[in-house]
């Protein structure tokens, strides 16, 4: 059996999407003759789970979508869908022997590829850059202006959103394209924080160190409140919070990282650390004023996670979020950018230790190999999720890299959120 899907409504290039798929579909029949080949149009998680499941054993699957960094999206830019990971592993996927998959879609390769690959045990191929629609199959060919009805295929290619004018000579000169990148069932070595806990440690002694998100959080966070920490790290910001909340509960994967906040944390009964393996929180229904995310939201498992904090916020609780986003750079942000660039030089001269660990952490190969593995997501990916889940509230910016910027997003009572049911293990 080969699977062949496609989405038309998640953004724009639904209709080269379906013609791509239906290429795809029917170079696929003739390849591969001994194979019942189906096309399937799937605009949502449930679609896709439906349909994918009628058609095992699978001997090839083929997925023509726009993703985000963690993979395939559904739905539209009003309510986006996503499987989370948790949803991928629960999924039951037959796969016949030697079959393969190709998620033909943006960034696919940087995260997504490789974790399904280790998840199903089959090879699996993405793409690196962004996609791109060509009339032909082996190099990019613009196929011109107007309605086109005829074979049309996708690849990956540096263009104008990844490499500015230079990607759009590449690709429309000199037809650059990207071939998918293959991905084999085998476990990379990830590492983990335990391994530069002391240099991350170094870093953040003192969270003001992050002086915009430091500022945005500090206004936020009530006298008196039961505070929740998600990737609590060194326990720093809990540690600083300390003074004026009731009590402080920081999660982690890191053992490394924990034993850091313990120890800076000794003799504070306020403030208690504990290791966490997935989205489940260890805590009692309504036992939270606020949950606090500084630049770790990107790495959770979003939609089980957000079915564990409307379990456990009160109804009047809150999520404040501070993270790390991708965006291109817009021409009328340079001002801005030149601006918080030149501040946060300033202000890493006002912590030089900081500021020579934080050199000594991003060069460490630990690091790099964590980097490679969990992505940064794109800002318009933070956007449209969150503000589709919580109506009214927009994601702000604190600042501005060349090639980052820093977003801070407040739900506002949890009590008003929407949140997509789902199940998971």
């Amino acid at each position: 059996m080969i699977w062949v899907g496609y989405t038309t409504e998640y953004r724009e290039g639904g209709k080269q999407l379906a013609r791509a798929a239906k290429t795809l579909a029917a170079d696929r029949a003739k390849a591969r003759p001994d194979c019942e080949v189906v096309l399937a149009k799937v605009e949502s998680k449930a679609e896709f789970v439906a349909s994918l499941q009628a058609a095992q054993p699978l001997d090839e699957l083929h997925l023509v979508a726009h993703s985000g960094m963690y993979g395939p999206m559904f739905g539209t830019t009003d309510w986006p869908e996503q499987l989370s990971p948790h949803e991928w592993r629960a999924l039951s996927l037959e796969f016949a022997p030697g079959g393969q998959a190709w998620f033909l879609s943006c960034r696919s390769a940087r995260w997504f590829a490789p974790f399904f690959a280790n998840t199903f045990k089959v090879p699996t191929y993405g793409f690196h850059w962004y996609t791109s629609y060509s009339a032909a199959p082996n190099r990019f060919r613009w196929e011109g202006p107007g309605e086109k009805t005829g074979p049309l295929y996708v690849m990956g290619a540096p263009g104008r959103k990844s490499h500015g004018l230079s990607g759009s000579v590449l690709k429309y000169v000199l037809g650059r394209g990207e071939a998918p990148k293959r991905f084999e069932p085998q476990d990379p070595e990830q590492g983990s924080y335990d391994e530069v806990a002391a240099l991350y440690d170094a870093v953040f002694d003192d969270i003001r160190v992050r002086q915009d998100e430091w500022a945005w959080l500090d206004k936020r966070v009530p006298a008196g409140a039961r505070v929740l920490d998600l990737g609590c790290g060194n326990g720093a910001l809990l540690q600083q919070l300390s003074d004026r909340i009731a009590s402080g509960v920081g999660l982690d994967l890191s053992a490394g990282q924990l034993e850091r906040a313990r120890e800076r944390s000794a003799g504070n009964e306020k403030l208690r650390f504990e290791q966490v393996s997935g989205p489940k929180i260890p805590l009692p229904d309504n036992s939270i004023d606020v949950a606090l995310s500084l630049l770790s939201f990107r790495y959770l498992d979003w939609d089980p996670l957000m079915q564990e904090l409307k379990r456990v916020l009160t109804p009047q609780g809150r999520l404040l979020l501070v993270d790390m986003a991708a965006a291109p750079m817009k021409t009328r942000e340079l001002p801005r950018a030149a601006k918080d660039t030149l501040l946060s030089r300033h202000r890493r001269r006002a912590y030089p230790k900081a500021a020579q660990a934080l050199k000594e952490l991003v060069a460490h190969p630990q690091w790099q190999q964590m980097l490679t593995h969990n992505p940064i997501r794109g800002e318009h990916e933070y956007r449209w999720y969150l503000e589709s889940r919580f109506p009214g509230q927009r994601m702000e910016l604190l600042n501005l890299g060349w090639h980052a910027r820093v977003l801070a997003f407040d739900s506002g009572p949890f009590s008003q959120a929407t949140l997509s049911p789902m199940q998971y293990p």
